[in-house]
């Protein structure tokens, strides 16, 4: 019997969480600190050590319960729809926008590097941990039921909205979490489609990291003043956040219908072999 087949999905990501939790309470960032580091530096370094171990379980979990078709992995299905990777762009060039009359000359490359390095390395860890591994659990699990594509790409989209819950053990207050919360499901849907659609994870991935890194730029140091006032309380600063990706949603919710779900069961089937 394969052996993702006895695994429950809600359990699996309950799991999940709790373990993601305590790897990113791992105190690496003060072992980093030592090395003479600057506090951005040594933000972005451990997050990069994180996010690597991350992904390279999840990795390893993809290949481990043989899901690399449904994980959008397998060379055996063609990356299609491949125009369907620029309708993110939009968020892009929001980013873009609100650094493109900021002073940069105060901005160290390498900070710059690490950032893109940081992101990079979040992008591929979420995308094969979520939409590689979860969403294929619960695929599995609800795809012969009424919706069940729908509910297996909202569970697992869900599940990487509350992983957000995690920046309530930090300085961050109950309101701004919750708006991650949902930004995370709403663009995490997306992706989710975006996966059996194309059938490849990588541009997911890529597409993920772009949009943190367009979005950290304006934190970089040398960027920001020291006094920032703090507004992350603001109706627009949490209203903002949550309209920036609900086309998105909605893009997926239109695209969700069009998936072929005998083609899905023949993924999943395939890797169930």
């Amino acid at each position: 019997m394969p052996r993702s087949k006895s695994i429950n999905p809600i359990k699996a990501t309950a799991l999940i969480l709790i373990a993601m939790g305590l790897l990113m309470s791992i105190p690496i960032k003060s072992i980093v600190l030592h090395y003479q580091f600057s506090e951005f530096q040594s933000d972005y370094i451990a997050l990069c050590i994180k996010m690597n171990i991350l992904f390279l379980l999840s990795y390893l979990a993809i290949k481990r319960l043989n899901i690399e078709h449904i994980a959008g992995m397998s060379p055996d299905y063609k990356w299609k729809y491949k125009s369907l990777n620029l309708i993110p762009f939009y968020i892009f060039l929001i980013g873009m926008a609100s650094v493109a009359s900021k002073d940069f000359t105060e901005v160290i490359p390498f900070n710059v590097l690490l950032l893109f390095i940081g992101c990079l390395s979040v992008g591929f860890a979420e995308e094969f941990l979520f939409r590689g591994v979860l969403q294929p659990l619960f695929l599995h699990a609800y795809i012969s039921k009424k919706r069940g594509l729908l509910f297996g790409v909202g569970a697992a989209a869900f599940s990487f909205g509350l992983f957000h819950l995690i920046n309530l053990f930090s300085s961050e207050s109950i309101l701004p979490v919750i708006t991650q919360v949902i930004y995370a499901t709403f663009i995490g849907f997306f992706f989710g489609v975006m996966v059996l659609k194309t059938n490849k994870i990588v541009p997911i991935a890529i597409t993920h990291a772009l949009i943190n890194f367009f979005f950290s730029i304006q934190f970089l140091p040398g960027l920001q003043p020291e006094n920032i006032p703090d507004n992350t309380e603001s109706i627009g600063a949490l209203i903002i956040p949550i309209l920036l990706p609900f086309p998105l949603f909605c893009i997926g919710l239109i695209l969700l219908p069009k998936i072929n779900i005998a083609k899905v069961k023949e993924k999943l089937l395939t890797n169930y072999k």
